[in-house]
C-alpha cells in the first residue's frame, strides 16, 4: 500500500496520546437521539446512555436545522453518571469520537481502496497496534487479557481499520474495546465503543446500531 509508512506513523501516534460518499444515516430508533459533530458527522445514542455533562462547545445550524457539539473528541457514557446517581455506577460503556488532524495527504484518501493493502500490511499494523496498546497500559493498573486480529473492513460502506480487544482494570470486570480508525485525507476519526463483558446482553445489540448510525459528512 503506497501510503503504510503514514497508516503506520499516525496509528502510534493516536494510541500514543479512492473517494467515497457519506451515505444517510437509518431511521432513529424510539426513544433514541442522534448526536451531531461538528465538521465530522452524526451517530445515534440510545436512552440508556448520555453524552459527558458540560465539557462541549455546542453549535447551532440554521440552514441543516440541526444542533450539536464543536468538539474534537467526544465521550458518551451510560445514564445516570452525570449526575453521579447510584444507577450511573451499576454498569460501564462508553462511545466515544475522536478527530486527529494532519495535513493533506498524511493519511489515506476517504473510503481508500482495501484491494491495495497486503497482507504484510495488516500483519505488520496489527502488531504494531497490540504493542503500542500495551505500553499505553504500562503503568494505569489496565492489562490487556486477549487481543483479536486486526481487521481492514468496510462499515457502514466506508474503509477502516479495526481494532479490538478484552482488557481489565486491576481486577475489576472485564471490558471488551473496538475502535475504528476512518482516514479522511488530512484527518482521521476514530469510534471507539467499549462495556463491559459481563453486560453484554444489555449493550450488545444497542452498540451495533450505534456503529451502524456512525457517519462522516465532513469528507476531505
Amino acid at each position: 500500500m503506497k501510503k503504510t509508512s503514514f497508516l503506520i506513523l499516525f496509528s502510534v501516534l493516536l494510541i500514543q496520546s479512492s473517494f467515497g460518499q457519506a451515505s444517510s444515516p437509518p431511521p432513529l430508533p424510539t426513544g433514541w437521539e442522534r448526536i451531531y459533530i461538528k465538521n465530522v458527522g452524526s451517530f445515534d445514542l440510545p436512552p440508556t446512555m448520555e453524552v459527558q455533562k458540560g465539557k462541549y462547545r455546542e453549535f447551532v445550524d440554521e440552514i441543516k436545522k440541526i444542533k450539536g457539539f464543536d468538539a474534537s473528541q467526544l465521550t458518551a457514557q451510560q445514564k445516570g453518571l452525570n449526575e453521579f446517581g447510584k444507577e450511573g455506577f451499576e454498569k460501564y460503556a462508553r462511545v466515544m469520537v475522536e478527530t486527529t488532524f494532519g495535513s493533506p495527504g498524511d493519511f489515506e484518501k476517504f473510503n481508500f481502496n482495501l484491494a491495495e493493502i497486503t497482507q504484510a500490511d495488516i500483519s505488520e499494523l496489527n502488531t504494531i497496534y497490540k504493542q503500542q496498546i500495551q505500553q499505553s497500559f504500562l503503568g494505569t493498573g489496565l492489562k490487556l487479557i486477549e487481543w483479536y486480529p486486526l481487521k481492514v473492513e468496510k462499515v457502514n460502506g466506508v474503509s477502516c481499520i479495526h481494532i479490538s480487544y478484552k482488557r481489565q482494570l486491576q481486577d475489576k470486570p472485564f471490558v471488551l474495546v473496538h475502535i475504528y480508525y476512518f482516514h479522511n485525507n488530512d484527518r482521521m476519526h476514530n469510534l471507539t465503543l467499549s462495556y463491559r463483558l459481563s453486560e453484554a446482553d444489555y449493550w450488545k445489540a444497542d452498540f451495533a446500531t450505534i456503529l451502524k448510525s456512525f457517519r462522516i459528512t465532513n469528507i476531505r
